[in-house]
C-alpha cells in the first residue's frame, strides 16, 4: 500500500475530517492511515488519542470484514467498541457519532460483515458502519 501524505498545515480537526470521509466512502484502511497521524500527534495515550484509536480500530475491523477475515474483525471491533467510551467530551469529536461508531463496533463483534469482500483498490462502505 502507498503512505498517504498530508499537508503538514493541517489542524487536527482536518485530519480527523479527512478520516471521516475517507471512512463514509468505503476507504478503510486509508481511513486508519490519516488518523494514526492524529492519534500519534494526540500523544497515544491521552482520553482524545485513546478515542482516535477507538476509530482506527474500527476503520481496521472494516479492512478485516473486507478481507472476510471474521476473526481480525472481531478482534479489533471489541477494541474499539472499549475505546470509544460515551461521554468524552472532546471538542475535537464534536462533529463525530461516536455512540454510532461504537454501535457499529458492537454489530462487528456479533455479526461481522465478511460477505461484503470487494477488491482492495475498489472502495465498498460496509452496511450499518457509521461514525
Amino acid at each position: 500500500m502507498q503512505q498517504i501524505s498530508l499537508p503538514e498545515t493541517w489542524s487536527q480537526q482536518d485530519h480527523l475530517q479527512w478520516g471521516r470521509r475517507l471512512f463514509e466512502h468505503g476507504y478503510y484502511w486509508e481511513s486508519h492511515e490519516a488518523w494514526e497521524h492524529l492519534w500519534l500527534e494526540l500523544g497515544r495515550t491521552s482520553e482524545e488519542a485513546l478515542t482516535m484509536k477507538g476509530m482506527i480500530k474500527l476503520a481496521a475491523s472494516a479492512v478485516k470484514c473486507r478481507e472476510g477475515n471474521s476473526t481480525g474483525a472481531i478482534r479489533h471491533a471489541s477494541r474499539a467498541a472499549e475505546l470509544l467510551r460515551p461521554g468524552s467530551n472532546s471538542v475535537l469529536f464534536e462533529d463525530c457519532n461516536l455512540k454510532a461508531a461504537r454501535e457499529s463496533a458492537k454489530r462487528i463483534t456479533e455479526s461481522p460483515p465478511v460477505d461484503h469482500v470487494a477488491p482492495s483498490d475498489q472502495p465498498v462502505p460496509l452496511p450499518g458502519l457509521q461514525i
